[in-house]
């Protein structure tokens, strides 16, 4: 949507008998809107999947890429989290092959699904305005 700074994505798949249903939201451009800090690179994107998996619920993935390296923050539900460790390595492991240096992984439970504000803040600031980026 010109109104919308992000792109918006749906992903129904069946995976290993299991139905799930996938929502993500990509901004291409998050280094524009979140600043630089000291030290840090360019070329900033940042995504948000949600996935629900039948059978096991809900989980949200933020991820955010600087350059080739990516941090990972993974909510998953009740059932799941006596395996944050392993899967905390198994992504950590997953980055590394693919020569993208992992920057933090985290699995954590997930309290509340997080709202697409939280992801990203300033997606209304330009609510009065159309985006005509090429």
């Amino acid at each position: 949507s010109v109104y919308m700074p992000l792109n918006h994505f749906l992903f129904p798949l069946e995976l290993d008998g299991r139905m799930l249903f996938s929502e993500m939201w990509v901004d291409p451009d998050a280094e524009e809107k979140e600043g630089r800090r000291e030290g840090q690179r360019g070329n900033t994107m940042k995504f948000l999947l949600k996935v629900d998996v039948q059978s096991l619920g809900l989980f949200d993935i933020v991820l955010t890429s600087r350059d080739k390296e990516v941090d990972i923050r993974i909510a998953c539900p009740d059932r799941v989290t006596p395996f944050s460790k392993e899967i905390e390595q198994s992504v950590a492991q997953i980055l590394a092959r693919n020569d993208l240096p992992p920057g933090s992984v985290s699995v954590r439970r997930m309290e509340r699904p997080v709202s697409l504000t939280e992801v990203f803040p300033k997606i209304f600031e330009g609510k009065n305005s159309v985006n005509v980026k090429v």
